[in-house]
Parts: C-alpha cells; sequence; structure tokens
C-alpha cells in the first residue's frame, strides 16, 4: 500500500472510480474506501511508551486520519492532519458524488389492500 499526499491521493481515486467505471481489470467489483482515526507510530514505538510510564493520553499526541482505498489489486492510502480534513472531505465529496450517476433507483412495491 502506497502512502501519498492528499491531492495525489484525490486524483488517483479518480482514476480509481474511472477504471471501476470502465470496468476494467475488477469487473464486478467497487471502489472501497475506509478511514481511521491514527497517530501514524509503529507499535513497538506505542508499547515501549506505555512501559516508560509515560501517559498515552491525546494531550501529547495529534491524532490524524488514515484514508484507504482499494480497487482490485491496486491500494492507495493517504494520511489527512487535522488542519487538512475539511479540504480534504468536500474534496473527496465531490469525487463521490461525480462517480455515483450509475446508481439505481429502488423501485418501491406496490401495496394491494383488497377492500370487503
Amino acid at each position: 500500500m502506497v502512502l501519498l499526499d492528499v491531492n495525489r491521493f484525490l486524483t488517483e481515486l479518480a482514476r480509481l472510480y474511472e477504471k471501476c467505471k470502465e470496468g476494467g481489470e475488477g469487473k464486478g467489483k467497487a471502489v472501497s474506501l475506509t478511514m481511521k482515526r491514527s497517530d501514524l507510530k509503529p507499535r513497538k514505538a506505542k508499547k515501549g511508551k506505555e512501559k516508560d510510564g509515560k501517559d498515552g493520553g491525546e494531550a501529547g499526541s495529534e491524532f490524524s486520519c488514515l484514508v484507504r482505498a482499494a480497487y482490485g489489486k491496486k491500494k492507495i492510502s493517504t494520511a489527512v492532519s487535522a488542519k487538512d480534513h475539511l479540504y480534504f472531505l468536500s474534496a473527496c465529496n465531490t469525487i463521490c458524488k461525480a462517480h455515483m450517476d450509475s446508481l439505481k433507483r429502488r423501485e418501491k412495491k406496490k401495496k394491494n389492500k383488497k377492500k370487503k
């Protein structure tokens, strides 16, 4: 998995949606997008901090959002800082809305009431 900067991730995400629409290598598959809170530190560093007796609370470390996208065997990811999250979410929202035009409307079931 490749960790990209925010703008590069958005362009690659748009490309993944285009590949999905074309029905290329991952025919029948969809683009999966996941978001997770992370402080981007290795587990060993986290365990060492806990053993030292230091507080592992949120006051000392700044969290960021780890965003992953996958389509077929292609996987991309980025880390979005707290100051960039509004820009990223609005851009990601625009990309997702632009590529959701092939969704079908759900058909409503007709209820037949019998009168007596």
